[in-house]
């Protein structure tokens, strides 16, 4: 075990370094579901290179209300994208995790986040945005929940 976290670390720094990152804030609201408001932070590893990867965890608005932590939501987008000067578009898919009733836990086995959005990049600064939606394993299926995000971030 101890071996795999060093291993893990190692690619992780590399990707780092050779890579580049990106840290941004995020607001997401769902268009249709619960429509919730969620407010988040994410690392994106690898931003300007075809394959990425994005981990980030979202709370609903009400834990900076309350100052309860209820319910977060981990993600780990794996990113297709699309780098061009100024610009990158992408897409990705993360499996649901959850941290609810004080433990963590995986939401279903064969529904999956996907997003797909656009950034900006002015020089260390980033400004994106996208869509993102639920489906089920065979993509068939949406489950009715749409939502919109916006990200602001820096990129080293």
């Amino acid at each position: 075990m101890k071996r795999l976290v060093f291993i893990l670390i190692s690619i992780i720094i590399l990707s780092i370094v050779s890579f580049g990152f990106e840290v941004s804030g995020t607001y997401f609201m769902e268009l249709s579901g619960y429509e919730r408001t969620f407010y988040g932070l994410k690392v994106t590893f690898a931003d300007k290179s075809i394959i990425g990867l994005e981990l980030g965890v979202f709370s609903p608005a009400d834990i900076i209300e309350t100052g309860e932590i209820t319910y977060l939501q981990p993600t780990t987008f794996i990113l297709l994208q699309i780098p061009l000067k100024y610009l990158k578009v992408y897409g990705g898919i993360s499996p649901i995790i959850q941290f609810y009733d004080n433990k963590f836990s995986l939401y279903s086995y064969t529904m999956y986040l996907t997003k797909a959005g656009i950034a900006l990049y002015l020089g260390p600064l980033v400004i994106s945005g996208g869509i993102n939606t639920v489906f089920d394993l065979s993509f068939q299926q949406t489950f009715g929940i749409y939502g919109i995000f916006a990200n602001l971030g820096f990129r080293f």
